[in-house]
């Protein structure tokens, strides 16, 4: 497919170098385009020549497939009929190119099953306020505030369809469509959104496609555990039998009841897969799991503080 393309060209890069925030920095209005929509091909053409302009007469190796500004998930590739290998250079001096830990401090929830759910990525301990700093280089996708759970999150794309999510900020430093350099700060800590206190919640993506941040960062260093990121289709089995989950999205006028009665289950089931009283509102758009996804082999467990796996 098209994109894969893209994603596999590792040489004759030319970095870019980042600096201060001007009119340059941005994409040209005209190039703010929905490339899942229509016509696809022409607007992808025409947006990768704008993040070519973008970065001067440096070669950029930003994939612009599937770019949308007002959506986080834009799809995805089958993960579980790949059967290539990714190798992405994340990191290398002499392209200017470069790591910077997005906060240094201790991980308060892993990667892995979370009681019935999955936890796409991996929390990180924070107060209000602190700095957040982008991971690589790359541009601003999405800023916004996702009323699903994330709160105030910024999505950043890099290289060959990498992409990294920053969660729950109290407050966004960066803008739409704007280019940032790793370890510039894009924004401020807080706990917006479905959070049970501040902290960071930093994902790590594929092509629209979560992955385990541990797969290519060390956080107990703060630093890469390799230059070069290799990904195969065992980076992602763990969506095969989570795909297997279903949700439902509410509309105008539903209850639980109504919800329970359309997948022959009870009010009961569904507060207990959700985590819900009989009480809760059921907001127009709220996501409701009405069947879980078989249990994952390994499941992240906290004692005392210190993650295990069981």
């Amino acid at each position: 497919m098209r994109f894969f393309v893209y994603a596999f060209l590792l040489s004759g890069f030319i970095a870019a170098q980042c600096y201060a925030v001007t009119t340059k920095d941005f994409i040209p209005e005209g190039f703010i385009v929905d490339t899942t929509a229509g016509n696809a091909d022409a607007q992808e053409d025409d947006f990768q020549k704008g993040l070519n302009s973008l970065f001067e007469n440096e070669y950029s190796e930003i994939d612009t497939s599937m770019w949308n500004n007002t959506k986080i998930n834009v799809g995805h590739f089958n993960s579980e009929t790949w059967t290539d290998t990714a190798r992405i250079v994340v990191k290398d001096t002499s392209l200017n190119r470069m790591y910077v830990h997005p906060f240094k401090n201790c991980i308060t929830s892993d990667f892995g099953q979370r009681k019935k759910l999955w936890h796409y990525g991996i929390d990180i301990r924070l107060s209000k306020g602190d700095s957040v700093r982008a991971a690589f280089d790359g541009i601003v996708r999405v800023l916004q505030f996702d009323k699903h759970g994330y709160g105030k999150v910024i999505v950043i794309r890099h290289l060959n369809g990498l992409e990294t999510l920053y969660g729950h900020l109290s407050r966004e430093l960066v803008m739409v469509n704007q280019k940032v350099c790793a370890g510039q700060v894009i924004g401020l800590g807080g706990s917006t959104g479905h959070s049970t206190g501040s902290h960071l919640h930093f994902e790590t993506r594929f092509f629209g496609e979560p992955f385990n941040p541990h797969d290519v960062i060390d956080f107990d260093a703060y630093c890469l555990k390799n230059d070069t990121l290799v990904l195969t289709k065992d980076n992602f089995s763990y969506l095969v039998e989570q795909r297997k989950a279903k949700w439902h999205i509410v509309s105008k006028g539903e209850t639980l009841g109504h919800i329970a009665r359309i997948y022959n289950t009870s009010i009961q089931k569904l507060c207990a897969l959700n985590g819900i009283t009989r009480k809760a509102v059921m907001s127009v758009g709220k996501k409701i799991l009405v069947r879980a996804a078989p249990p994952a082999n390994i499941k992240l467990t906290q004692t005392n503080g210190v993650l295990e796996k069981s």
